[in-house]
This record gives C-alpha cells, sequence and structure tokens, in this order.
C-alpha cells in the first residue's frame, strides 16, 4: 500500500558509469494533477563523480524545503520526486494548468533555474521513476543461499569456498652470461731438429804383421 510519508532512495549509474541520486516519493497517482513539471537548478560541482559537495547538499534542502513544498502546498501540486546527476539538481512535481504561478514562485530563488511541463495524465514519467525504483531493489535483494551437497568422500565439499593464495611476483629472470672468449689454438709446436748422423770413427793404426822368423 503506497504512503505519502514515504520516500525512497535509489543510486543509480548512467551508461558513462556516473552516478545518479534519486528519492521517489511513495503514492498512488492523483489524476486531477495531470501535467509534469520538472525544475532543474543547477549546481558547482568539481568532484570526479560530478556530485554536490556538502554545501551543495545544503543548498539543494533548502531549495526543496523552503521553496517547493510550501509552493506545491499553496497550489495543490504533487512533489514526486527529485533526482541529482551531473551537475544539475531535477525536481519532479504534478500539478494542472498553466505552470506560470509555479514558475513565479521559484524564480525568486535562482536565475539559472530551468523549468519543463507537459500533459501526462496517466503519470507516465512517475510510473518510469517507479520502474527504476523496482529494479534497484531487485538488485539490492539478497540472493538465496544455495543449498550444501554432502562432500563427497575422501574429496572437498563442493560448496566449500578455496582459499585463494596471494600470486606472487614472478622472479625477475636471470641476467644472461657473458660468452666467453673462444681460447687460442696452441701454436704447433716445431717440429724437432733431424740428429745429425754421427761421423763414423777414424779407423786405428793397423797391427804390424809379425816379422817372419829366419829359417
Amino acid at each position: 500500500m503506497a504512503s505519502d510519508d514515504v520516500w525512497h532512495l535509489l543510486e543509480a549509474r548512467r551508461d558513462d558509469g556516473l552516478p545518479a541520486m534519486f528519492r521517489i516519493r511513495d503514492l498512488a497517482p492523483q489524476p486531477a494533477n495531470d501535467r509534469i513539471f520538472v525544475v532543474e537548478l543547477p549546481y558547482r560541482t568539481t568532484s570526479m563523480a560530478r556530485l554536490p559537495d556538502a554545501a551543495g547538499y545544503r543548498r539543494l534542502h533548502a531549495f526543496q524545503d523552503q521553496w517547493v513544498v510550501p509552493a506545491c502546498a499553496a497550489l495543490g501540486w504533487t512533489f514526486v520526486a527529485t533526482k541529482i546527476d551531473d551537475g544539475s539538481y531535477f525536481v519532479y512535481v504534478y500539478g494542472r494548468g498553466e505552470p506560470t504561478p509555479m514558475i513565479g514562485r521559484l524564480s525568486p530563488f535562482d536565475p539559472a533555474l530551468g523549468f519543463f511541463d507537459e500533459p501526462d495524465p496517466a503519470w507516465d514519467e512517475y510510473a518510469a521513476l517507479r520502474e527504476l525504483l523496482a529494479q534497484g531493489q531487485v538488485l539490492l535483494a539478497p540472493a538465496p543461499a544455495p543449498a550444501r551437497r554432502p562432500a563427497p568422500e575422501g574429496g572437498r565439499s563442493r560448496t566449500q569456498p578455496i582459499a585463494r593464495t596471494a600470486a606472487r611476483r614472478p622472479a625477475k629472470p636471470a641476467r644472461p652470461t657473458k660468452p666467453t672468449k673462444p681460447t687460442k689454438p696452441a701454436k704447433p709446436a716445431k717440429p724437432a731438429k733431424p740428429a745429425k748422423p754421427a761421423k763414423p770413427a777414424k779407423p786405428g793404426p793397423q797391427a804390424k804383421r809379425p816379422a817372419r822368423r829366419a829359417r
């Protein structure tokens, strides 16, 4: 059952990865207010996510609480949602008739305010916001825990997580050793000089024949 006292917070992601913050009111459509009216309030940001800082959030809340809510109460319009996205704050309101009275009440807050309105008797814009909310709630719902199977004998259970070891850095490859210089071939040994032949020995003096004896 919808309640006009309940607001849902939703963080979505754009196609480029930047966050978009939604605040969506939980209420039933009101056919009497058949026109969607959107107000854009730019804000300064220096963050990578393009979201406002603390001072920016305070300014946005002041615009909402002190300007938008009283204007809706005075005109009988219905405040349904806000969006913070890429440097702009958007306010979604449903009303009836011309938007001039609402523009007149909000314009003094900041000359940079932008306004957009069009007929929406079926509250299609609000339905699109609620669909976004439903998708976000489905994504945030915890998944049911898988049933555990008995561990096979002598083995590990399939549902038991396996501890992961931290990967070590690969060891640096050893520096290649410098190639050793080739050794010079040994010089061939000089052939030995042939020995000179020994000189023949000189013949010794011939022995004298014994003298013949006289007969």
